[in-house]
């Protein structure tokens, strides 16, 4: 299951309608307090999370999700988190990947920058869906494609899934 954390509910309700059509399971949180909740109850496989939230901001649960120690909380730290953004600089970036992001994807002009990475994880159990590993769902979910041809990354290839 993909839980999305997103607080504009035009954008939240179009990324969910996507995944949903890729056939992947989604839940959708407001903001920080309702994402922390949510995770712990529905633990899902793959976190997609905005950083400008009206609670507070994402970073705040990402610090929480890697601080984990899996057995106090129902949180596992190990959970693949996908920034997903309006912030789009340098400096925002690498705060997240040094926080522990697994991707930075800026909006509206998204594209995963490390879709081997996403579509490995995501490949390997933890979420799963009919036709595509995360990387290429979200990519399809967020309006673009990602070349003429998409061959989805698998454990161990080399290839970013963009041919």
């Amino acid at each position: 299951m993909v839980l999305l954390v997103e607080d504009d509910e035009a954008t939240a309700g179009f990324l969910a309608d996507n995944l949903a059509a890729d056939g992947y399971q989604v839940a959708v949180a407001g903001g920080v307090g309702e994402g922390l909740r949510a995770i712990e109850v529905r633990r899902p496989g793959l976190l997609v999370l905005d950083l400008m939230l009206d609670d507070g901001n994402g970073l705040e649960l990402l610090d929480r999700v890697r601080s984990a120690d899996g057995l106090a909380t129902r949180i596992d730290p190990q959970l693949p988190v996908i920034v997903l953004t309006g912030r789009t600089g340098d400096s925002d970036r690498v705060r997240a990947f040094g926080r522990g992001a697994d991707d930075y994807v800026a909006k509206p002009t998204a594209q995963l920058s490390s879709a081997t990475e996403s579509g490995s994880r995501c490949s390997t159990g933890k979420i799963t869906s009919p036709s595509k590993p995360c990387g290429a769902a979200l990519l399809i979910a967020c309006g673009r494609t990602c070349g003429s041809t998409y061959r989805p990354p698998w454990p161990g290839s080399s290839s970013s899934g963009c041919q």
